[in-house]
C-alpha cells in the first residue's frame, strides 16, 4: 500500500491513511512519500544556500531547521496524542534528523558547493520524517509497525545520485530477507519511497516517481498479490480532468496501455512503476485515499478491448523538437545511435523519435533540458556530420492510447482527420511498436483544442 505526499500532507490525513492500513485484511507492507511540499521546500533551500553569502547562511539554515521542524513535530502531537512515550520516541526521531539537515545544509552553504550525492540526502530527509510519523501512528492504534529506509528494507541501487537504478541481482533476495521475517512475525513494515542506498550504503534517490517505484519493487520481490497505489483522484481517467471535466474513470487496463499513457503525460503513476509488477504478473490497482469506497482502476496483464477503439488520450508539455540536419550524417556509421548514447550520458532522456532521412533526425526531449542538449551536440557533432542543430519549441505531444487500435483499420487516418477538422497542423508523428498508441506533435496553443476534439470523437460519442 503506497500513499503519496497529498495523502498524508497533515495529521487528519495520516489519520485517515491509519484507517485504511487498518482495514486491510491482509499482510501488507506500507510505503510512504514524503508530507505534500516538503520534498519541494527541501529542493528549494538546498539550491538556495549554496548561492548565499557565507555571512547569511547560518541565519537561513537556522530558520528553516526550526520550521521544518516544527511542522512535523506538530504533526507528531497531532497523530499520537495519547501515548507519552512513543510521542516522545517519535519527537526525539524528528528532531535528530532535522539537526542532520541542519548540518548538512550549513555545510552545502559555508562550501557554496551542492553535489548530487548531497542533494539525495537532503532530500531523503522528507521521506525520512515521514515514514517515522506514519507508523507512529499507527503503533498508537493498534498497529503492530515499524519503519524502515529503503535501503534497510533491501533496496541496493547504483550509485547514480539523482535518478539511482536499482541492482536486481542484490534486491531480489535482500527484499524478502530483511523484510518477510518482519511481515511473517505480524508486522506492518513502513518504507520510505522514493529513497534507497548504494553498496556502500550512501543515500541515493530513484527519480520521478520513485515511491510508486518502490512499492512495484517490494510488489515484485515479495510476492505480492496486489500493489496498491493511494493517491488524490480515483484512477485513470480518459484524458486531464483539469481540460476535460467530464472524463471517464478507466476502471481496467493493460499494463502496456497504462504505461503508454503514464509515459506520455498521465499523471496518476509514473510509467517506470509498471514494470516490476509487470515482470511478476502483479495486478497494480489505483485508488484515492480521499474516495475509498471507488473501485478505481486496476491495470492488468491481459489487454481487453473496451467498447471504443480508443481508451484514453494524454497530453504532455514542456517538451521541444531537436532536428539534426546535415548531408554529411548519411556519411557518418550509427550517427542517431551515437547521437542518442552522448545524451544518455548527460542524463537527458529522449521522450520521442521520428522516422529519419539519410540527412535528419529529429526527436523529443524535455524543454529543461533544451541548452545542455545543444551543448553537448554541438561539442562533438557540428562540423562532424550535423550542418545544422533546429530548434522547435512552443509545441506539445498528444497521445492516443487504446488495445482497440491493434488491428483497426484506419484508425490513424480517423485520427488525423479529427485533428485536421479542428484546424490544427500536425508537426511529427510516431507509433509505437505495441500498436496501441499513437503520438504526434501539435502546436502548444492548439493543444488542449486538439485533446478535446479528440476525446469527443472517440470517447463521447465512441
Amino acid at each position: 500500500m503506497k500513499f503519496g505526499g497529498t495523502s498524508i500532507g497533515s495529521a487528519r490525513e495520516i489519520l485517515r491513511v491509519v484507517d485504511l492500513v487498518k482495514k486491510e485484511p491482509q499482510k501488507k507492507v506500507v510505503v510512504v512519500s514524503a508530507m505534500s511540499g516538503v520534498t519541494d521546500k527541501l529542493n528549494s533551500i538546498a539550491n538556495r544556500i549554496a548561492n548565499l553569502p557565507s555571512t547569511v547562511v547560518e541565519k537561513e539554515v537556522e530558520k528553516f531547521h526550526s520550521e521544518i521542524l516544527a511542522f512535523h513535530s506538530s504533526t507528531v502531537r497531532d497523530v499520537i496524542p495519547n501515548n507519552p512515550r512513543l510521542q516522545d520516541e517519535t519527537l526525539n526521531g524528528i528532531t535528530e534528523l532535522a539537526d542532520k539537515l541542519k548540518i548538512t545544509l550549513l555545510g552545502v552553504g559555508y562550501l557554496e558547493d551542492l553535489s548530487s550525492k548531497s542533494l539525495d540526502y537532503i532530500l531523503s530527509l522528507g521521506e525520512r520524517f515521514s515514514v517515522r510519523i506514519v507508523s507512529g501512528a499507527l503503533r498508537s492504534n493498534g498497529v503492530n509497525s515499524l519503519h524502515l529506509t529503503g535501503y534497510e528494507a533491501g533496496i541496493i541501487t547504483d550509485s547514480c545520485f539523482g535518478c539511482a537504478r536499482p541492482l536486481h541481482s542484490k534486491i531480489k533476495d535482500a527484499i524478502p530477507d530483511k523484510l518477510k521475517p518482519l511481515i511473517d512475525s505480524g508486522k506492518t513494515p513502513v518504507v520510505t519511497g522514493y529513497i534507497a542506498a548504494d553498496e556502500k550504503g550512501r543515500i541515493t534517490t530513484l527519480g520521478r516517481g520513485g515511491s510508486d517505484f518502490t512499492a512495484s519493487l517490494l510488489g515484485r520481490y515479495l510476492g505480492a498479490s496486489e500493489v496498491q497505489i493511494w493517491t488524490d483522484v480515483d484512477g485513470i481517467l480518459t484524458t486531464d480532468p483539469k481540460i476535460i471535466p467530464n472524463a471517464k474513470l478507466i476502471s481496467r487496463i493493460s499494463y502496456v496501455e497504462a504505461m503508454d499513457l503514464a509515459y506520455f503525460g498521465a499523471k496518476v503513476i509514473h510509467s517506470k512503476m509498471i514494470e516490476p509488477a509487470m515482470v511478476a504478473d502483479i495486478p497494480v490497482r489505483i485508488k484515492n485515499t480521499f474516495n475509498p469506497g471507488c473501485g478505481g482502476t486496476l491495470i492488468v496483464s491481459k489487454q481487453e478491448k473496451s467498447d471504443s477503439i480508443v481508451k484514453a488520450v494524454t497530453i504532455a508539455k514542456n517538451v521541444a523538437i531537436l532536428n539534426l540536419k546535415g548531408v554529411g550524417m548519411a556519411e557518418t556509421p550509427n550517427i542517431a545511435g551515437k547521437v542518442f548514447t552522448l545524451l544518455g550520458d548527460h542524463n537527458i532522456n529522449i521522450i520521442m523519435i521520428s522516422g529519419s532521412s539519410e540527412s535528419n533526425l529529429s526527436f523529443v526531449i524535455k524543454r529543461d533540458n533544451i541548452n545542455r542538449a545543444i551543448e553537448v551536440l554541438n561539442s562533438r557533432f557540428t562540423g562532424n556530420g550535423i550542418r545544422d542543430i533546429e530548434l522547435v519549441e512552443d509545441v506539445c505531444i498528444i497521445t492516443v492510447v487504446g488495445v482497440g487500435m491493434h488491428g483497426t483499420k484506419g484508425i490513424a487516418a480517423k485520427i488525423f482527420e479529427t485533428v485536421a477538422e479542428a484546424d490544427v497542423n500536425i508537426i511529427m508523428i510516431a507509433q509505437g511498436s505495441s500498436e496501441v498508441n499513437i503520438s504526434f506533435m501539435v502546436p502548444e496553443n492548439d493543444g488542449e483544442k486538439t485533446l478535446k476534439a479528440l476525446h469527443r470523437k472517440f470517447i463521447e460519442c465512441g
